[in-house]
Parts: C-alpha cells; sequence; structure tokens
C-alpha cells in the first residue's frame, strides 16, 4: 500500500484505504460456494475476482469482456428473478447513491445472501482521506459520500452527511481518529454479511419530520460503535486488527 501523509491538524494520517482489504477479501471469497452465481453491484475499476456478473450505472474498461447491466441503481429494478442469485457482493456503493435503501431492497429480493461494504463513520469523519496530495480541499470523508453507514449490532444504519459535519470540532479526539486509522486497515471500513435479509434504519427524523437524532451524538456513538463491531469482526474471522 503507498504511503501518503496528510497533514490533519497535528496527526499525519499515513495510508490511504481506497483498494479491497486483502484479508477482508479472501474471508468473503471463501464463503462463497463453488459455481455461485455471484452478482457484484457497482464494481467500478476494480471488480470482484468472485464476481460472475455485474451491474454498474456506467461502463468501465475492466468489464468490457464480462456480463455486465447497466442501470440506475437509485430506482431501477435488478434484471434477476426472486432469490435466483447466490451471492451479491457491493463495496463502496451505498455510500454513493442518493436511495440506497432502494438498492438494499433490490438485493433482499434477488440474492440469498451478500456482503456490504462501505467506508466507515471514521474514516467518513476523519479530513484529509480523499483526494491525491494536500492541496486537496480538506473535507472530512470523501466528498462524494451520501451517508455514514454503520453495523449497529446487525443492523445496516445509515446517516445523512449534511454539510453541517464541516462544521463539528471533536478537539483532540480528532487526533485520535487520525491514529485509529493508521493502527489498522480494519477501522477504515463497514463490513456486513447477510442472509435472507437486511435490517435496516435510518437516523434522521421521524413521520412527522421532526429531527429526532443530535447529529454530534450520533456521529460519536456510530463511530465508537464502528470500532467495536470491527473488533468483533476481527476477532470473529481471526483477521489480524
Amino acid at each position: 500500500m503507498e504511503n501518503i501523509s496528510i497533514k490533519t491538524r497535528n496527526a499525519s494520517l499515513n495510508q490511504k484505504l481506497w483498494t479491497p482489504y486483502q484479508p477482508v477479501q479472501r474471508l468473503v471469497e471463501s464463503v462463497i460456494p463453488d459455481n455461485a452465481l455471484v452478482v457484484e453491484v457497482g464494481p467500478g475499476p476494480i471488480a470482484f475476482q468472485r464476481g460472475t456478473e455485474f451491474i454498474d450505472w456506467q461502463p468501465w474498461p475492466n468489464l468490457a469482456d464480462k456480463k455486465t447491466h447497466y442501470l440506475d441503481l437509485n430506482k431501477d429494478s435488478l434484471p434477476y428473478a426472486e432469490k435466483s442469485v447466490d451471492f451479491v457482493y457491493y463495496r463502496h456503493t451505498l455510500e454513493d447513491i442518493y436511495n440506497p435503501f432502494w438498492l438494499c431492497q433490490e438485493m433482499q429480493r434477488i440474492a440469498k445472501a451478500g456482503y456490504i461494504e462501505t467506508q466507515s463513520p471514521v474514516a467518513e469523519f476523519c479530513r484529509g482521506i480523499d483526494g491525491n496530495n494536500d492541496d486537496f480541499p480538506p473535507w472530512r470523508g470523501c466528498m462524494h459520500h451520501r451517508y455514514f453507514v454503520w453495523n449497529d449490532q446487525g443492523i445496516l444504519t445509515f446517516l445523512p452527511k449534511y454539510p453541517i459535519v464541516e462544521y463539528l470540532n471533536f478537539g483532540e479526539e480528532e487526533n485520535e481518529i487520525v491514529d485509529l486509522l493508521n493502527s489498522s486497515s480494519m477501522y477504515w471500513n463497514t463490513h456486513f454479511f447477510w442472509n435472507e435479509s437486511i435490517e435496516l434504519k435510518r437516523l434522521e427524523h421521524d413521520q412527522n419530520f421532526e429531527v429526532n437524532v443530535n447529529y454530534n451524538e450520533v456521529l460519536r456513538r456510530a463511530m465508537t460503535t464502528s470500532v467495536s463491531m470491527n473488533s468483533e469482526f476481527s476477532t470473529q474471522h481471526n483477521i489480524p486488527i
């Protein structure tokens, strides 16, 4: 992995994890049966090696010789019958689109099981993880991401990434976040296996559109929960933290 030094207040981020983390990738590959129909959603320039078919919103050179469906992931039905797909894989897709809940609904419809990976709230809150040099604007997380996503005790939880996040200041905790990301690649992502169905939660407002979350408190809790769940995931699957 290329080491890149990014100044974030007083701490320095010395790595960026954009590509799949190989110990986790091997774990996902190991749970997929032989000869399974494996559909990857949103492969982009790096396709999942066990993928047999792919779904994306635009063509990519690496998909030129692969069976690929192109559609709007926010609203289009996926071109498979109910539970006809053995395993669906989507990595760093849900946090990008404006209607991830439709996509999750479709994934549950067509697939028997799957794996979801998104950027973790820890990485999404950190400044300096986007871009390729020190001149890139120091926004929190990736500028094109719309949601914080984390695994809260088996519930895939979403919080809209409002512009207000740029004005939050967690003081010394911000340096601790950088130190945590430097300490292990496991903390960069949310890891979520599912079978038959996905339990989802969106934190924002109630049915009367009254805000029912304290953004600061929810983010702190999201990051704490993410760290705890990733540590548990690491221990459960024997992946070094």
